[in-house]
């Protein structure tokens, strides 16, 4: 058994002919990646049981010249949720066929089994019912356009609906409407747009706890200041409320944005990381740059040469403010939401 690992793609083959395919596809990869990857390594592979588990990693693209039982036996015990497992894709030795067989959509295996068999002249073999229907697909959608979707069992059941009956209805609210419209992206005719009480599905990054099916866009910025040495549960209470004020979604927050100053907090940073945010800071000219109507305090201009910041660095970031400064325990709060495609395409 050998292997070659290339970014993201891990490839594994088990005879003479499966290899010729393994570099002629490793090639292509890396021709097509040259910029990002060092170049390929071919490797021994002692067990195909320790190669799966080693690369079965959120992100990854596993593929298997060889036998799908071969596949099947070696991923089944690290299988988990379709959230998080990686895509796994099949192709047989002679490279005529590419079937993805696990997080076709989720884990992008679909998209990278398209992308292989361009490469290398194989059949993409496609089994999901929305992709050999050419139908919506709203596990898709949400990856395309980073949005979170909170239940899988009522996806399963949305999808299940229009395979059925051919049609759907859907709410979009206006602040995430904006951003796809800017991304000249539409939902397709068969789904059709109504109010939120009667919507099967609901994209939103407001508080909603109907039975609709929720997609929550990642489009909101949260602009912090604090005391030096808040801790992140401190910050995190402070966030927390000032979210639930605005009737915004916890799992909304794409980034929480700062003054240069703040850049080593450790309460900021660790609480980016649990949100899984991005977390930016900004010198002070780039603040007072921006244009507004800001809260200001001349003891925050004293300390740190600009009279706002959180709402300054929300604006900076290139989000619309809809939440003004909240002084929170020590703790300063604004929120805003990013409209522009330009911005939306930065995480």
């Amino acid at each position: 058994m050998k292997q070659i690992s290339l970014d993201k793609y891990k490839i594994i083959c088990f005879t003479d002919k499966g290899q010729e395919l393994m570099d002629r596809l490793a090639e292509a990869l890396f021709n097509e990646l040259s910029d990002a990857v060092d170049v390929p390594v071919l490797e021994s592979v002692s067990s195909v049981a320790d190669w799966a588990r080693d690369n079965f990693e959120s992100g990854n693209v596993l593929i298997f010249i060889g036998a799908c039982g071969i596949a099947v036996r070696a991923i089944a015990p690290f299988i988990r949720d379709k959230k998080t497992d990686p895509a796994v894709i099949v192709m047989d030795e002679k490279g005529e066929f590419v079937v993805p067989i696990l997080s076709g959509h989720l884990g992008g295996a679909v998209e990278a089994a398209r992308k292989i068999a361009l490469l290398t002249g194989a059949r993409a073999v496609m089994t999901t019912a929305t992709d050999t229907r050419g139908e919506f697909a709203v596990d898709v959608f949400a990856k395309e356009n980073d949005l979170v979707i909170t239940d899988m069992k009522k996806a399963k059941e949305f999808t299940a609906r229009l395979l059925k009956t051919g049609s759907s209805s859907a709410y979009i609210d206006p602040e995430f409407e904006e951003c796809l419209e800017n991304k000249n992206i539409q939902l397709p005719a068969n789904i059709r747009r109504t109010n939120v009480e009667e919507a099967e599905l609901v994209i939103t990054s407001r508080v909603y706890d109907e039975d609709a099916l929720l997609l929550i866009p990642r489009n909101v910025v949260v602009g912090m200041g604090c005391k030096k040495g808040k801790t992140k549960d401190e910050l995190e209470k402070a966030l927390l409320t000032g979210l639930l004020q605005e009737h915004i979604e916890k799992r909304a927050v794409r980034a929480i944005v700062s003054a240069d100053i703040k850049r080593g907090e450790p309460g900021l940073i660790e609480l980016s990381r649990e949100l899984g945010a991005e977390f930016i800071t900004y010198d002070s000219d780039t603040l007072l740059a921006q244009e507004g109507d800001f809260s200001s305090s001349d003891f925050v201009k004293k300390v740190t040469g600009v009279d706002n910041i959180c709402e300054r660095a929300v604006c900076a970031y290139g989000a619309r403010l809809i939440c003004s400064k909240k002084a929170l325990d020590g703790v300063t709060f604004a929120a805003g939401i990013i409209t522009s495609g330009r911005e939306w395409e930065r995480l």
